[in-house]
């Protein structure tokens, strides 16, 4: 049965677009290509057909919980006394670092001992970086400023690409790394790939300053580069099976922001609400979503920054770009009232070309989650990638703790497990949950953090966001994304997750 419609009041503000027609590809054999997705989110749509996401890691080949507490599984080998953390070969780039501390209790990295990290490029017997490894997490080095790389909530992460043409090392010296993660993008040909470089161009430099400047600056949509745009607002105020329809305006173009507005008693019944939105006149809607957690707010967290969800002085925002050919509809119905603004902000496209993902999420609930099966991300057979993960979980355990946080996530595309972590904690780029002063509080940062983590009641809340903005999970016919609970998929607690992705398909 068709819900009947709430009070609709549509306000319509039209002004002029800043960079509304800027192109969505990087000029090909440009040495800030690489960059450019860092701090142009205009980009992250873009499908790349014949692109694979993987990554290196130190978790347990027996299907245990050894991810790096021994060691055993923390190189590929050992040359020259040193370890050997990676090794790719043909063209592609390095996209990600992660490396907690190497002991809970102490600060700082391997063997504690300023070691070298050592990156060999394209076949050279001669390193393209060779520096201390902790101080590309400390903004001691040029090309690695601050929030690209960084320690926060005892998880150092490294966001700086490093592309090359054929072949890549990751070396480190001795023999004392422990947990590790070393994730990388293939490409099918090394057309337009240009090598990494240290010290990097003054080009680069400035590509570097420009990304660091808008992570710098969550929550600011004209950091983004969008200074105006096109303003639908839709007041709601719906009582229980109510629903509101709002259309966007004609397309090619492309929302690059929504708002939910109201007051916090309003705001606080989200939950009981839900959105769809559907694109290009498609039968089933390509988001279906609790509506806070389009805007990573279930679980009541404090107020947070994300480069791509949050809130600022707007009210809650979700700045995941989001194009469409012809039309868009977006429906908010609630289960109960729900009073607030909706606001929708669009620019055009100059053209659609078919090259362009549709956003999409997928909702799943495990309540609870049962020993031996995982909590699934996300399911689909298609073509495009995967940009975001939403999780909350709760529930009691003997540990007094949130010990589910020992689940590996599993990344299977086309058919290839390509992506196996080594802790619910390092995925989203911390390390150490529940140790003070490494992952004991909620913490945000622009492309991961703990919104929620705290104890209600003798029950353990954790919720936790991570996007893939300078590294989305490719897939040309299928993926399978999955999170473990526990140490082997033991734990009963309840999971709840919005996986976000762009898909060829409306």
């Amino acid at each position: 049965m068709r819900r009947h419609l709430g009070t609709l009041a549509i306000l319509l503000a039209v002004g002029a677009i800043v960079g509304a027609s800027v192109a969505v590809c990087p000029a090909a054999d440009d040495d800030v290509a690489a960059i450019e997705p860092l701090y142009r989110l205009e980009l992250l749509p873009r499908l790349a057909p014949g692109a694979t996401s993987k990554m290196f890691s130190s978790y347990d080949r027996t299907g245990g919980n050894d991810d790096g507490f021994a060691g055993t599984y923390s190189k590929l080998r050992v040359e020259n006394g040193n370890s050997v953390l990676a090794e790719m070969t043909g063209p592609g780039r390095i996209e990600r670092i992660h490396l907690p501390h190497s002991i809970y209790h102490e600060p700082g990295l391997l063997g504690r001992k300023n070691e070298h990290i050592r990156v060999y490029l394209d076949g050279s017997d001669q390193p393209a970086l060779d520096v201390p490894l902790e101080d590309i997490f400390r903004g001691k080095i040029d090309g690695f400023p601050k929030p690209l790389a960084g320690e926060g909530f005892g998880g150092h992460y490294c966001y700086v690409p490093m592309p090359y043409r054929d072949g890549c090392k990751v070396v480190v010296d001795g023999t004392d790394v422990k947990f590790h993660a070393v994730a990388y993008r293939t490409y099918p040909s090394a057309e337009g790939v240009v090598t990494f470089q240290n010290p990097p161009t003054d080009r680069q430099r400035e590509a570097l300053a420009a990304a660091a400047k808008t992570w710098n600056s969550p929550g600011d949509l004209a950091a983004l580069g969008v200074r105006d745009g096109e303003r639908l607002a839709a007041a709601i105020d719906l009582k229980e099976g109510g629903a509101v329809e709002i259309a966007l305006p004609a397309g090619p173009r492309m929302v690059r922001a929504v708002y939910l507005k109201g007051k916090p008693e309003s705001l606080a019944k989200a939950g009981a609400a839900r959105i769809q939105i559907r694109w290009d006149d498609a039968q089933e809607p390509a988001v279906d979503l609790p509506l806070d957690y389009l805007f990573c707010q279930a679980m009541r967290p404090g107020p947070f920054r994300s480069l791509l969800v949050g809130v600022s002085d707007d009210g809650w925002y979700n700045y995941m770009p989001m194009p469409y050919g012809k039309s868009a509809t977006l429906t908010v119905s609630a289960d109960g009232t729900l009073a607030g603004e909706i606001v929708v902000v669009t620019t055009p496209l100059p053209e659609w070309r078919g090259d362009l993902g549709y956003l999409h999420a997928a909702y799943h609930e495990s309540l609870p989650t049962k020993k031996g099966v995982f909590h699934p991300w996300l399911t689909r057979e298609g073509r495009g990638h995967y940009i975001g993960t939403y999780l909350a979980t709760g529930g009691f355990h003997k540990s007094d703790m949130p010990s589910w946080l020992e689940g590996d996530e599993w990344f299977t595309c086309d058919g290839e497990l390509r992506i196996h972590g080594t802790g619910s904690e390092d995925h989203f780029n911390c390390g150490w949950y529940a140790v003070p002063g490494r992952l004991d509080g909620p913490c945000a940062f622009p492309l991961h953090g703990f919104t929620v983590y705290r104890k209600q009641d003798g029950y353990s809340l954790a919720a936790a966001f991570r996007w893939h903005v300078p590294d989305p999970v490719p897939y040309d016919t299928s993926i399978e994304a999955k999170i473990e609970h526990g140490p082997t998929n033991n734990i009963p607690e309840h999971y709840r997750s919005a996986a976000f992705f762009y898909d060829a398909a409306p």
